[in-house]
């Protein structure tokens, strides 16, 4: 019943289902603190003063208590993030999502239980084992999309991975503002349990990658029935597969440690490289973290609650929006170009947040700005910038470190975004936003000027070819050639223009 076989609009309602599911708790549990922080803030408070602390805990401290709760989420899921290519390699995609899913539903429990019982130590554990879940089922989940959707849907059901994950957070900020759920906690972190078990149940009848099958299992009768279940009977099963196998580097194909290949990854220059990239373009965007927590807090320095809780909500649903329309351009428009492109304006509409924040001071109706810039952020981050930054590891390396090398990017880019994120609040409350041009402006510029010199196009390109081209790129001693035999050259050169014209 949920075989895709290839139809467009079955992949986008299995898939979409799927990404939802898998990512509601991360952008769910990570949205809902930005806009019901004062009720927390009060849980936190009481269950002291029942304690026996008749003043509760100062506001400083409070600062300090509220940014470890919101930033345990990181560590947590750098755990997950580690063991992601232990589980993804020996029990494959569909059991480590299907796994994880468990752990995501535990997590919800605990979550409710500590608001319930106002035990705030409880609501921190939570957030550990729900990070946990999310470190791994992410990764896995990626690994799930690129493997099992055709080349030319690769992009967009990766794109709505990351779409799904714009849409819970437009859930959790909605959902916790004063106006619905903001001051009724049990129902606000109780909600969460519903997509948990969907999302068990979703994961059930499907059916393990066809490329895991093939290439990890060596089972190419089980790998053609699961290619015919997500891509159908129309297609040359055999001529796919044998394309896949196409990956396999026969120099490194053997199984070895996962310290021994991370040391080889950082040791091969091409590996190397799409290590890198996945790195920095993660890290361009690494501010989203920040504003999905605090924005209504930063824009509480102009403006009224009521009036921050709205402009957040705005943000991010211009996210979302903003992301269903980068559906239909990310096959369109190269990776390369739209990373460059959007990362430059996303990094662009910080420093005109923080150009507007100061000028207020002056001229209070420049505060407005602010919240133009903020959703520009938005925009740029959905509409493309934050769905690539994802996807776009997997894309540059072969099945055999394609687990391994993307669970060290996003472990590399968990630690960024705890260090980042954790930083900011204080931060804030010291130099306001000034504070942005250190930790997220600077950083993405020079990102975004590694990135122009290294970044290969990837958009309806297999992962081999593409791999060749980072080889030609980083190791000169090597002569890399397609199965034609043809030379590879590039420097933005559409590979597949200049076949067709020799043809």
């Amino acid at each position: 019943m949920l075989a895709p076989k290839g139809r467009m609009h079955y992949c986008l309602i299995v898939f979409g289902s799927l990404g939802a599911v898998v990512n509601f708790p991360e952008g769910y549990s990570n949205s809902y603190p930005n806009t019901s922080y004062k009720s927390f803030q009060k849980m936190i408070n009481d269950s002291y003063i029942a304690r026996g602390d008749e003043g509760g805990i100062s506001q400083n401290v409070y600062i300090w208590v509220w940014s470890a709760v919101l930033n345990v989420w990181f560590l947590g899921y750098l755990l997950g993030t580690f063991v992601t290519p232990y589980f993804t390699e020996h029990y494959g995609r569909k059991k480590t999502l299907l796994g994880s899913n468990f752990i995501a539903l535990i997590g919800s429990v605990l979550s409710f239980l500590s608001v319930m019982l106002s035990v705030p130590e409880l609501f921190f554990a939570s957030r550990v084992v729900a990070s946990m879940s999310s470190g791994i089922s992410f990764g896995a989940l990626i690994l799930f999309l690129q493997e099992a959707t055709p080349t030319e849907y690769r992009g967009m059901t990766s794109f709505l991975s990351e779409n799904t994950f714009i849409a819970t957070t437009v859930m959790g900020i909605g959902f916790g503002m004063d106006a619905v759920f903001g001051k009724n906690l049990p129902v606000l972190t109780g909600i969460s349990i519903i997509p948990a078990v969907i999302s068990i149940i979703l994961v059930i009848p499907l059916r393990e990658t066809p490329k895991f099958l093939l290439l990890n299992r060596n089972d190419r009768k089980a790998a053609m029935e699961s290619l015919k279940f997500y891509r159908g009977d129309l297609i040359d099963a055999d001529a796919v597969l044998d394309e896949m196998l196409l990956e396999v580097d026969d120099e490194t194909s053997s199984e070895t440690s996962i310290l021994r290949s991370v040391v080889t990854v950082l040791r091969e220059p091409h590996l190397r490289t799409a290590f890198f990239i996945g790195c920095l373009t993660l890290q361009v965007v690494v501010g989203i973290w920040s504003i999905i927590y605090l924005s209504t807090d930063m824009l509480e320095v102009h403006f009224s609650e009521d009036v921050a809780q709205l402009a957040s909500l705005i943000f991010i649903v211009a996210n979302f929006m903003a992301g269903m329309a980068g559906m239909f351009i990310i096959e369109r428009f190269g990776r390369r170009t739209l990373v460059l492109w959007l990362g430059l304006f996303n990094t662009i509409s910080l420093a005109l947040f923080v150009t507007f924040d100061q000028l207020a001071y002056i001229y209070d109706p420049l505060k407005w700005g602010s919240i133009v810039a903020l959703i520009l952020f938005g925009v740029t981050y959905g509409i493309g910038l934050g769905p690539i930054a994802f996807f776009i590891t997997s894309e540059l390396v072969a099945q055999q470190h394609r687990s391994l090398v993307q669970s060290m990017v996003f472990a590399v880019n968990t630690v960024a975004n705890f260090t980042f994120s954790f930083a900011t609040l204080p931060a804030y409350n010291e130099i306001q936003s000034w504070s942005f041009i250190p930790l997220f402006i600077i950083p993405s510029s020079l990102s975004l000027i590694y990135l122009f010199f290294n970044m290969p196009e990837t958009v309806g390109r297999e992962v081999h070819d593409i791999v060749e081209e980072l080889i030609a790129r980083t190791n000169k001693k090597k002569v890399s050639t397609t199965k034609d035999k043809s030379p590879i050259y590039f420097c933005d050169i559409d590979t597949r223009k200049e076949k067709d014209d020799m043809a």
